[in-house]
């Protein structure tokens, strides 16, 4: 089939969003023609990629808005009302691209969000929406742990769901359109109005290339090592991480974390580890690219990743991927993925304290020794390779299922 791919976040480099647009549409394009509609900033590391390891059946096409309007957005912010504008900008990208190529199919990837718009639909054209996320909520139980600014964060983020999800007519046109909803986790397809849950299932969007699935690097006998790896904001819980970490340091002496990762929250991070008297045995390692990443998961025992409205969770997958066991807490995507294989922590109406101390005696009672869970986390890495999605992937794509759906466009 011909298919036009809307992932506005797009980049071979990139992991969470980005290197799900990228890995996406690569596997689709392992047995259909894709087409790639994404911003241009992504353009020269697309073409870097593609100069190396050339895709004959992707091709990309460019948009972005003009200057005066890029100036205004740096990093997060303006960030939402660019894409708004820039979704409306790709809507007339597709319809003309449409009327060159003949597109059989629309999947739109990123943005990965169900409250946002999608407008690459085209008449008569099965259309794909996601996987998405957006239906999961921080425990409301974890407030001390946000600070401040993460209040206003998840209020703020709590009132643009329910203005989406009941007063924007670009969102819901975009569900309405949609042929088959994706949703990244079971709690967005509960968010989802129950005239769209029909034609919707839980798909999660993270994958991993089967030449990243590795052994463990980690010679027995040395220090036990942690690692937590993701923005530091406050939806990432690190700070749960850390205090897990004080709550057994006597007891596990030879426990040590690294925090890997960027973000406004370092500062706090840091100060809190002080105040627990584990500075010595917490480091910030700041951002890795994803080869460093991997490699330092590789020599890990645990990934701690007690992120508190996690969507999905790509660094789950990659520390599976190299026999690291996860612990998540129980919402949102990273339990889906992590399986029979990882820790699962409760959070549904649990206090700070009891999440914590759970966390805290996983640490101390996990056997890096274990043989058996670190085969079934690289067992269950092998069950979500990109080399796998890509036999679902196509069955999805076959005509055959959109009829079913009683959704067709």
């Amino acid at each position: 089939m011909k298919v036009l791919v809307s992932a506005y976040a797009c980049d071979p480099r990139g992991g969470s969003e980005p290197g799900v647009g990228w890995n996406w549409s690569r596997a689709m394009a392992r047995h259909h023609d894709v087409w790639v509609l994404t911003r241009s900033n992504n353009r020269e590391e697309i073409e870097g990629e593609l100069r190396r390891w050339p895709q004959p059946r992707m091709r990309f096409l460019y948009l972005d808005l003009p200057p005066w309007a890029r100036s205004w957005k740096r990093g997060q912010r303006g960030i939402r009302l660019y894409y708004y504008l820039w979704q409306l900008l790709a809507g007339r990208s597709a319809r003309r691209a449409h009327a060159e190529i003949g597109f059989d199919l629309v999947h739109h990837i990123t943005f990965a969000t169900a409250f946002v718009p999608a407008l690459t639909f085209l008449p008569g054209v099965p259309f794909v929406l996601g996987p998405v996320g957006g239906g999961v909520r921080a425990p409301w139980r974890l407030t001390a742990e946000w600070g401040p600014r993460g209040v206003v964060f998840e209020a703020m983020r709590a009132i643009r769901r329910g203005v989406a999800r009941y007063l924007d007519p670009l969102v819901r046109l975009t569900w309405r359109r949609a042929t088959v909803i994706l949703a990244q986790n079971p709690e967005t397809l509960a968010w989802l109005p129950a005239r769209h849950r029909v034609k919707s299932r839980v798909v999660p969007n993270a994958g991993i290339d089967p030449q990243e699935i590795a052994e463990p690097d980690r010679p027995l006998g040395t220090e036990r090592l942690a690692v937590a790896a993701g923005r530091l904001v406050h939806l990432k819980g690190t700070s749960l991480a850390i205090r897990a970490l004080a709550a057994i340091a006597a007891d596990v002496p030879d426990l040590r974390l690294v925090v890997v990762g960027k973000g406004r929250d370092r500062d706090r991070l840091e100060r809190l580890a002080r105040e627990l008297g584990v500075a010595n045995r917490v480091k910030f390692t700041g951002w890795l690219e994803r080869p460093e990443l991997l490699a330092m998961l590789g020599r890990a025992d645990v990934l701690l990743f007690p992120s508190m409205h996690e969507e999905c969770g790509a660094v789950v997958v990659e520390a599976l991927a190299r026999g690291t066991i996860p612990i998540v807490l129980g919402a949102g995507g990273p339990p889906v993925l992590s399986g029979d294989a990882g820790y699962v922590v409760p959070v549904k109406g649990v206090s700070r304290g009891a999440v914590v101390r759970s966390l805290a005696e996983i640490l101390r009672s996990h056997d890096p020794r274990a043989d058996g869970r670190r085969r079934a986390a690289i067992a269950r890495a092998r069950s979500m390779s990109w080399s796998h999605k890509l036999d679902a992937l196509d069955g999805l794509l076959r005509p055959s299922p959109f009829p079913q759906t009683g959704a067709r466009p």
